[in-house]
């Protein structure tokens, strides 16, 4: 996927002149008053006094400011500059991927009254108005807000928000502002154009929601009181999940589209309705359409539509989608290959009666993996990520899979140490390898069938109660499946059915689940683009079914969302309540404690996760409830305890602010995860070349030239860590890196010359065992001249020696070894059973 580059400030860009003095003076009192020794506690008293007089002077400055605010030059540098993929926002508004762009500025909240500033009345930089556009729900949570060049926004306001103005939304009652802002923010998602798209041939239909009858512990929103009841509880099956016929897709992916989310699942849709002789179903609206006659390709569920309500028909949502140009994109298609996926600490605090042998059990792989990073190449391949599941690989994962040989390198080993200690790390804090998968969580789209062309509003579906349908796995297989948040004790354990039906309809290779079964309220998932950890592996499954006996769903009636007209306040107000209405992370944190502690109280983890979930949408309802005094007591002692002690492989926590080790099951890992010394005495390497990644092998580097690009080279790559590396995608490389790449082509503008010197320096003159930057900024030469260097026929005609490592010629089939080593190893084996023989005829007589 594309990336591109805009910048990100935060609200003390905005400041006047006075408060930017003031703001640096209460930085430099701050760093006096830190500079005092511990005696002097007169002094840190008076500059604790002129600390909060220029806070003081610094926030009425800020409160009294009238007009627009502009943005200061001084902080446009390149260390404001992120990364991030290109978005049907970026492609609206023509962003050349690779580029730095000023359409796009995304603010950092400090002050909420600069916030409010910017957000009612824009700001300028360079004599360019800027107003706000959206905050995601993910921006929310990190106080991060969207701002767009007005004059771009009036241009394609059309085209993001098919033809739907605020003005309409609020002529018709408005909506609720915060999720408002979220469905805005669809257009900001990172996507790919969805290529095949015919708006034509898609409609809108009602979600599959009917009630199940399951045994639930209620949680009273106001007592708190918990009462295990049978109750009906009404889900809506198909909650963000559509349906696509697989001709047009194989695979489930998530959509975006103007007020458009979701996922689309694979399923004949048009099969189901010849064999059943009802092809005609009835939108949202109340139109009828013939499926088949009418073409119908993608159904949408009313749950996908956002705003549904303010367009007078599908046929007038279509009609603005074509009139304004809209886009279709879709993101994370199911893979062809799954990863392995890893535990984390939630999915393993819950199961506290796991033994020792449980637990080296499951972290045996990842335990290999930590002994054997040095001495096999197979593992340090797969650990450097160079897999067939890997899709994103970067340059230097990208040469590793072309040229194995760069392992013998020292970059290599400083790498491979690096992700040693992660591995180390992870595993400490509950991350390691497990037999399972992560993958979409889709509902029996065969019984969303039967309700939607049968009328059948109980329908029956190809799943029972208790069961689970995924064809990654065999069938009968028991899976225990898994969602993050993991909060509660939240283990679904399911009996996989994989039959001749389930094959013939069931497309996807996500995990359908049951219309029959309160799974859902479990492990509290949607279907709109969820994933469920499902996994395979029977010592934790046996330990889950252990666990999960005598424990039921929760159930609690969540407040409706808010709503209101939109404008500058509404938007502004909204933010502020999501900043300010609680902290998610605090919550979670609280449950570890508990499930931690030496005496797990169930019925406090219970409460905690009602109110986690009455945090999360604290933003929408504006709703939080008041706790009893008892309950508040209970929940008050475990906040003054510290976290748990491993959090401080989790959370990179000191050890002033974890507790003491206990024997919880978490915290028993850092005696069983070993962290051995790297022996780098792998084999099988082979022969490393460094001339293999150049383009001219003749390079010299006494040249004048040459040295000016090594000078500028060595300027860039010491000074880069004085540079902001904030990346706004996890997977975007920092923009401190395009900046390096540009500046020393300033210096000299031939390209492959500049790699070639730099490779012969770093590879032979320095022998630097630091080679990021290289690799960062020129990777995709490099790359490009190993296809050229290395022989295309090497990837069918050639192997790499299982044993010494060099290239051989694939003459058999399953050959692992060169013609040498695989007499070698036939003369052994032979000498071996010889041995074997006599020893035999010895032991007779």
């Amino acid at each position: 996927m594309k990336q591109l580059h805009v910048y990100y400030v935060d609200t003390s860009a905005f400041y006047t002149d006075k408060e930017t003095a003031l703001e640096a003076e209460i930085r430099r009192l701050e760093r006096e008053k830190d500079g005092l020794a511990t005696s002097a506690a007169e002094e840190a008293r008076a500059l604790r006094e002129r600390i909060k007089e220029a806070e003081t002077a610094l926030r009425a400055s800020i409160d009294t400011f009238g007009g627009v605010r502009t943005l200061r030059d001084d902080r446009m540098s390149d260390k404001a500059i992120i990364s991030l993929f290109e978005s049907t926002l970026t492609r609206t508004l023509g962003v050349t991927p690779g580029t730095v762009t000023n359409d796009i500025i995304i603010v950092k909240t400090y002050f909420h009254n600069v916030l409010r500033s910017l957000i009612i009345d824009g700001f300028t930089y360079g004599g360019v108005k800027y107003v706000c556009f959206t905050a995601g729900s993910g921006q929310i949570r990190e106080k991060k807000t969207v701002f767009i060049r007005e004059e771009a926004w009036i241009k394609h306001e059309g085209t993001l928000t098919a033809g739907l103005s605020i003005d309409a939304i609020n002529a018709r009652g408005g909506t609720n502002t915060n999720k408002f802002l979220a469905y805005l923010a669809l257009a900001n998602s990172a996507t790919e154009v969805w290529r095949n798209f015919r708006i034509d041939r898609a409609i809108v239909v009602d979600d599959m929601e009917f009630p199940v009858e399951t045994l639930v512990e209620h949680i009273d929103g106001e007592t708190f009181e918990i009462t295990r009841k049978v109750m009906p509880v009404t889900i809506n099956h198909t909650d963000g999940c559509g349906m696509i016929l697989p001709r047009k897709s194989r695979k489930s992916f998530m959509v975006r589209m103007p007020w458009i989310k979701g996922l689309l699942v694979p399923f004949p849709f048009d099969k189901f309705a010849k064999e059943r002789g009802q092809q005609v179903v009835t939108d949202i609206y109340g139109k009828e359409w013939d499926i088949v006659r009418d073409e119908i390709e993608v159904i949408f569920t009313r749950s996908q539509f956002k705003m549904w309500k303010f367009y007078d028909s599908w046929q007038h949502y279509v009609g603005c989608f074509k009139e304004h140009g809209c886009h279709a994109a879709k993101r994370d298609e199911e893979p062809d290959n799954f990863a392995k996926a890893e535990m984390n600490y939630q999915m393993l605090q819950t199961l506290p009666d796991l033994s020792n042998d449980e637990l080296r059990e499951l972290t045996a792989e990842t335990t290999r993996d930590i002994v054997n990073i040095g001495s096999d190449r197979n593992t340090m391949l797969d650990v450097m990520g160079v897999t067939v599941t890997n899709q994103c690989k970067d340059y230097f994962q990208q040469a590793l899979e072309i040229y194995p040989e760069l392992l013998a390198d020292e970059f290599s080993r400083q790498r491979l140490m690096d992700v040693k200690r992660s591995i180390v790390k992870k595993a400490r804090s509950g991350k390691f390898k497990i037999d399972g998968i992560f993958t979409y969580i889709v509902p029996d789209m065969y019984a969303f069938s039967e309700w939607l062309f049968l009328g059948d509003k109980r329908p029956k579906g190809l799943l029972a109660d208790g069961q689970v349908s995924c064809n990654v796995y065999a069938a009968n297989t028991k899976l225990d499946c898994l969602r993050s948040p993991h909060l509660y004790r939240e283990h679904a354990v399911r009996a996989n059915v994989v039959t001749d039906e389930t094959r013939r309809w069931f497309k996807s290779r996500g995990i359908y689940t049951s219309c029959h079964d309160a799974i859902s309220k479990l492990l509290m998932f949607d279907c709109d683009g969820d994933k469920a950890l499902v996994v395979r592996d029977q010592t934790l499954v046996a330990a889950a079914e252990r666990n999960m006996k005598g424990i039921v769903p929760l159930h609690y009636e969540m407040k409706s969302a808010t709503t209101e007209l939109v404008n500058g306040e509404s938007i502004f107000n909204g933010l502020r309540a999501a900043y300010t209405g609680g902290n998610i992370g605090e919550v979670s944190n609280i449950i570890s404690k508990v499930w931690n502690s030496e005496n797990i109280d169930l019925d406090a983890i219970k409460i905690m996760c009602c109110l986690n979930n009455f945090v999360i949408d604290y933003a929408k309802t504006l709703y939080k409830p008041e706790f009893p005094d008892t309950v508040s007591e209970r929940i008050r002692e475990f906040k003054r305890t510290k976290l748990p002690h491993f959090f401080r492989y989790a959370k990179d926590k000191d050890v002033k602010e974890v507790a003491p080790t206990n024997q919880s099951v978490v915290n028993r890992l850092s005696t069983i995860v070993p962290n051995r010394r790297i022996n780098f005495s792998a084999a099988n390497l082979g022969h490393f070349n460094y001339q293999t990644l150049m383009r001219n092998k003749r390079v010299t580097l006494k040249s004048d030239e040459a040295q000016a690009i090594i000078a500028k080279y060595t300027e860039l790559d010491t000074g880069k860590y004085m540079k902001s590396f904030r990346k706004y995608e996890e997977t975007a490389i920092p923009y401190v890196y395009t900046s390096i790449r540009q500046q020393i082509l300033e210096v000299n503008a031939n390209l492959n010359y500049v790699v070639d010197v730099l490779v012969k320096y770093l590879y032979v003159e320095k022998a630097s065992s630091y080679k990021t930057t290289l690799w960062s900024s020129f990777g995709d030469v490099i790359v490009s001249n190993l296809r050229r260097n290395i022989d295309e026929r090497l990837d069918d005609g050639f192997i790499l020696c299982a044993d010494c490592g060099e290239r051989a010629e694939l003459v058999r089939q399953r050959q692992i070894r060169c013609q040498p080593c695989h007499e070698a190893r036939t003369r052994e084996r032979k000498r071996i059973q010889k041995r074997r023989e006599r020893a035999a005829v010895v032991a007779a007589s």
